[in-house]
């Protein structure tokens, strides 16, 4: 090799040295400013997902909601109901669409719904805690006023059925879920009231597609941590598959009808 070609190969070589150490050190500011960026994101998101604080806006929340007004909580009296110990339950004679019914209902407090919101919100693997929580509360004020009934009627426009129609509807309750018994199915209300009031302890032909509070259907409450399979909510065992649910929900920070509603919504994209 010549001393002129070893020359330039010689500087090639250096400056290209020089551009691999040039492009590592670019590497290592470029990774060094992605790990910046990562831990102040994770402590950012670490502010804003804080339980404690979370749950208290949520309660307020829920405060505003329920002071605004549940529709069926009105002429109401403490009552008890087998399968149903210890959650409090009030017996109800309200008006609604110029139409009178009598449901027995479990009111959660505001507390409770913020408690079972965060938890769902966690369950759902939420990397936004706070849009998660305000659309579950969205989805449980929307769905039912976080009214349960255990049992009795439910009046709703007729429109709920389709069409536009805003006359009064009975809907027989049972155990957070729409049913139907051989005698009784949703109708217009009879002489004003929604009758007969002995069909809310008549045996269940069918019981329908959505569980208050949140309108969980059995799909979505089967992907709750733990909760029983789609197989085992099919048909009439549906209703009963919620009042357990709810019983225990009740002294607890976890619902998992919601928890399952918040797992399915997230799924679909419906928050982050």
């Amino acid at each position: 090799m010549s001393p002129q070609v070893e020359s330039i190969s010689c500087g090639d070589s250096a400056r290209g040295v020089k551009m691999q150490w040039l492009f590592l050190m670019t590497l290592r500011k470029v990774g060094l400013a992605i790990l910046i960026t990562a831990f102040v994101t994770r402590l950012t998101q670490a502010a804003e997902i804080d339980p404690a604080a979370l749950t208290t806006e949520m309660k307020d929340r829920f405060e505003r909601r329920i002071d605004g007004g549940q529709y069926m909580r009105s002429s109401c009296s403490p009552t008890a109901v087998d399968g149903w110990s210890g959650v409090e339950l009030l017996r109800c004679t309200y008006r609604e669409l110029n139409a009178e019914a009598t449901v027995t209902l479990a009111l959660p407090s505001a507390e409770q719904l913020a408690r079972w919101t965060v938890s769902a919100c966690r369950d759902a693997g939420a990397t936004d805690m706070s849009a998660c929580a305000r659309h579950i509360e969205k989805r449980i004020w929307s769905a039912s006023n976080a009214q349960f009934p255990v049992r009795g009627y439910v009046i709703e426009p007729h429109s709920v059925l389709g069409g536009a129609s805003n006359e009064a509807y009975c809907f027989l309750f049972r155990d957070g879920v729409t049913v139907r018994t051989a005698a009784v199915t949703s109708r217009a209300p009879q002489g004003g009231k929604c009758a007969p009031q002995s069909a809310e302890n008549d045996p269940i032909t069918r019981a329908f597609t959505y569980a208050r509070i949140a309108s969980t259907t059995r799909a979505e409450l089967a992907l709750a941590p733990g909760a029983p399979s789609e197989a085992d909510l099919a048909g009439k065992a549906f209703p009963d598959a919620v009042r357990k649910e709810f019983v225990a929900a009740w002294a607890s920070d976890r619902n998992r009808l919601i928890s399952g509603a918040a797992i399915a919504d997230k799924a679909k994209g419906e928050f982050n």
